[in-house]
């Protein structure tokens, strides 16, 4: 099963045959995938490599893997739409598992905002889980697992989020929890080497795109092997490859707009930035000018010290004079 999230009428618009084919063929020249940080490879990765997902899901459930495997079901990308007036949500992945429906969302950009709709995503999850039809069962947990790769927060490699008292510390609910990664943190210690589990590598192997490096690091784990077989086939589809030049060309074309709607507020901003380094390069002649004249002027404070203390003028005397201090002063003796 390949997901695209576009309709087969619309494929047939948007891909460029040609171009689909000259990047399939500069990937195999460089030895290189599809990044699984983008939207499509991700998306179809955690639906057909369901070992994989399981090794991922066992870390955030606390449930063996095996069991998770052949008790998960994914729902639709697309959630339910309460009424007419309500936007259509896409999300990345829906994954049932018991009484546990989580949401994997790859963030590849942060934005105003991202935060939020995540909440919503999972909220909306949730819910529709929690009724059953007239009857409302609060038992389920949603749990939403952000893959980041622009981090905001601190350095840990995974952060907990739940609803929660700031002041006290209470937990207002145990059925709702955030979690984000930190991918960079991981695929960082990949390339220093680090020791790493089964869990780590799977969470890396989504950063790499050398094939040699997800050969590696995929070794004698089956659930890695099925999803760098699964990367590989990605990167080998035509259809695939198509979505994911259109989906770069229209976020370089989204930034070129934005780049225009802002385009005044660059200008101001090139120009604040020559005008402060303008003046700091004024600032640093003249804190350099003005230690200059310091100096010059504390050798002549110890050159008149000198001179007082040759004519037998006391310590006390001097320092009153001059304002040096006694002990520079009877340095000077």
């Amino acid at each position: 099963m390949l997901y695209t999230g576009y309709s087969e009428e619309f494929l047939e618009k948007i891909i460029n045959l040609k171009e689909a084919i000259k990047l399939r063929d500069e990937l195999i020249r460089k030895g290189e995938v599809l990044p699984a940080t983008q939207d499509v490879v991700f998306k179809n990765l955690m639906i057909n490599s369901h070992l994989f997902l399981s090794i991922i899901l066992e870390h955030f459930l606390g449930i063996d893997k095996e069991i998770i495997r052949k008790n998960m079901h994914l729902e639709n990308t697309e959630l339910p739409v309460s009424n007419a007036k309500e936007k259509k949500k896409v999300t990345d992945i829906i994954v049932r598992v018991e009484r546990n429906v989580v949401n994997l969302e790859m963030n590849a950009s942060y934005y105003e905002g991202l935060i939020n709709r995540n909440i919503d995503y999972i909220l909306k999850g949730k819910t529709e889980a929690n009724f059953s039809g007239e009857n409302y069962d609060d038992s389920y947990i949603g749990i939403q697992i952000n893959f980041d790769l622009d981090w905001q927060y601190d350095d840990r490699d995974i952060i907990k989020f739940v609803l929660m008292d700031p002041e006290r510390g209470i937990v207002l609910s145990e059925n709702l929890i955030i979690y984000n990664i930190n991918l960079l943190k991981f695929r960082e210690k990949y390339y220093n080497n680090d020791e790493l589990s089964e869990f780590e590598r799977a969470i890396t192997l989504l950063t790499l795109t050398k094939r040699e490096d997800i050969e590696k690091i995929s070794e004698g784990v089956e659930g890695l092997m099925e999803a760098k077989e699964e990367i590989k086939k990605l990167s080998n589809n035509l259809g695939i490859i198509g979505v994911y030049d259109y989906e770069k060309h229209k976020e370089w074309e989204w930034k070129q707009k934005a780049k225009e709607y802002v385009k005044d507020d660059l200008v101001k901003i090139e120009e604040g930035k020559k005008f402060i380094e303008e003046n700091t390069k004024i600032l640093e002649e003249r804190k350099k000018s003005l230690e200059e004249k310091n100096k010059a002027f504390e050798e002549q404070l110890v050159s008149t010290a000198k001179k007082l203390l040759d004519i037998d003028f006391s310590i006390e005397e001097i320092m009153n004079i001059t304002g040096l201090s006694r002990e520079k002063i009877e340095s000077l003796k």
